[in-house]
């Protein structure tokens, strides 16, 4: 009884029973056979996913984009936060259009840096003429055939007169030499006459006048003698000269550095001015070249008069300029400096480290070569294999003259109208130098009664004992950029890294439900 009371209840609701599927649910209904049950659409459940996932969210203005309860109120969040967002990213590309310029900016790093880090500038003493006529006949002697012909002994005086005064800006004087017979002078070696007729250091200096840091020194041990462009001159503290750099192997305090500042403080000698080697009849009075340079520079262009009867004292104020190694990867052209260990189109591979002066003396003697092609030792750094110009390269030096005299730098033809010829240099500064300003102050010099002393005083010495030290660097980083994005997105946003990390999380999931179905 209970089996038949159990098949008659089933029959009975057989009609409202569900038959399950493998892919959807599906109900009797009358006349119509089975019932289907549509699926959910796919946008709720992504709607549902995006509420809930946004409901907590650190980026401002999400939360109400998927949480309000009216459409109108969900657009006008969207359009609030859209309009955030563009304004940041568009923030954003101006900041990285100020990072891709590379601006650099100069700032002073210290003022109180002290003067021992870097090396006394080294000093030369260069004298107007560059020949000792006591020697002159000495000469005529070592570097003429024996028992030559007078027009051949006026000849080699008028050589000496050209050489006296003879530098890159008045070699027209050998202009008037070039009208001579020179055929039988073509052999002579103008470096070695030069340096033979030039002013040595017992000639030059009073005994036992120089004095280094209140020490007193030999004078001809301080000062050696060192090609510039000034010809012959005499240099302490350099390290161009061979002698000088096997003074660096010997001792490991050269060269020399100062740690005090102001007068009596640094180097001081006395040059005797008695006018006791100038030439007869020579109007032009005995005086020097003053000369400040870095050790390992060959020669600078801004020179100081000495005269007979004063005492001259030089303060000199280094400056320290550094570049900072975040502008590395920015390419020289648009740094307009050169690093130590990059390659330098325009200088050659040479004994001297690079630096600006460097360049322009190393270019002028690469014009030197093309103009006239000859080298000239005697004042410019010696290039290996080329022959040395003579006697009988007077006309073209003098005859260039303007074109050795006149440097135009870089691009200056785009904007100047400048008819003279000159030559040109790209020699942008070393990205780290240092920089000298000089005060020079001079006062006559008072002998004792009854003294016939001629003489030339001076000190060369540190204004004080701390100097300023310039760094460049790249006035937008990756870091400075880093932050200004940040600072944007969280003021227009509020969003974080973490806010980033969410959303990333939130795709990745949308996309997960969607490859799944």
């Amino acid at each position: 009884m209970e089996s038949c009371s159990a098949n008659y209840n089933f029959n009975k609701l057989s009609p409202f029973i569900m038959l399950l599927y493998t892919r959807e649910l599906v109900a009797p209904r009358p006349k119509h056979g089975l019932l289907r049950f549509r699926t959910k659409p796919p946008g709720m459940s992504y709607r549902e996913r995006l509420r809930s996932s946004f409901a907590h969210s650190s980026i401002h203005g999400m939360q109400h984009v998927f949480g309000e309860r009216h459409l109108w109120q969900r657009c006008l969040w969207l359009i609030i936060a859209l309009g955030a967002g563009i304004t940041g990213f568009s923030l954003y590309s101006v900041l990285r259009h100020r990072h891709s310029e590379q601006l650099l900016v100069s700032l002073i790093d210290t003022t109180q840096l002290p003067v021992y880090h870097i090396d006394f500038p080294a000093v030369a003493i260069c004298p107007w003429s560059h020949v000792n006529w006591q020697r002159a006949p000495a000469a005529l002697f070592r570097f003429m055939p024996k028992n030559p012909d007078a027009e051949l002994r006026e000849t080699f005086r008028q050589l000496l007169v050209v050489l006296e005064l003879v530098t890159f800006s008045n070699f027209n004087r050998a202009k008037d030499l070039a009208k001579r017979n020179l055929t039988s002078m073509g052999f002579l070696k103008m470096r070695q006459l030069m340096n033979f007729v030039a002013y040595r250091c017992d000639e030059l200096f009073v005994s036992d006048s120089c004095v280094f840091d209140e020490t007193p020194y030999d004078c001809c041990r301080l000062f050696v003698p060192e090609q510039t462009e000034k010809g012959q001159c005499l240099v302490f503290n350099s390290l161009i000269s061979e002698h000088s750099r096997k003074k660096q192997i010997t001792n490991k305090f050269y060269p020399h550095k100062l740690s005090t500042a102001g007068e009596e403080s640094g180097l001081k000698f006395t040059i005797n001015a008695s006018y006791p080697f100038v030439k007869a009849g020579v109007e032009m009075p005995f005086g020097l070249n003053l000369m400040i340079k870095e050790p390992r520079q060959w020669s600078n262009q801004m020179t100081y008069h000495l005269y007979p009867d004063t005492e001259n004292f030089v303060a000199v104020h280094p400056t320290v300029r550094e570049t900072s190694l975040n502008t590395y990867k920015m390419s020289p052209n648009k740094r307009r400096c050169y690093f130590d260990n990059e390659k330098k189109p325009n200088f050659p591979d040479t004994s001297l480290p690079y630096n600006r002066e460097n360049c322009l003396v190393v270019c002028l003697h690469q014009v030197v070569l093309k103009t006239c092609n000859c080298s000239t030792p005697v004042f410019l750094p010696p290039i290996e294999g080329i022959r040395e110009c003579g006697i009988v390269d007077a006309e073209c030096l003098g005859g260039n003259a303007d074109i050795f005299s006149y440097v135009k730098m870089g691009d200056q033809h785009k904007y100047i109208n400048d008819s003279r010829r000159g030559h040109f240099c790209d020699c942008p500064d070393n990205c780290n130098s240092r920089q000298y300003e000089m005060t020079l102050n001079v006062r006559k010099l008072v002998y004792p009664k009854n003294s016939t002393d001629t003489l030339i005083k001076a000190q060369i010495y540190y204004g004080q004992r701390v100097m300023t030290k310039i760094i460049t660097k790249l006035k937008y980083t990756n870091l400075d950029l880093l932050a200004n994005f940040g600072g944007i997105i969280s003021l227009y946003i509020g969003a974080s890294v973490m806010s980033f990390i969410e959303l990333a999380i939130v795709v990745g999931k949308l996309m997960w439900v969607l490859i799944k179905q």
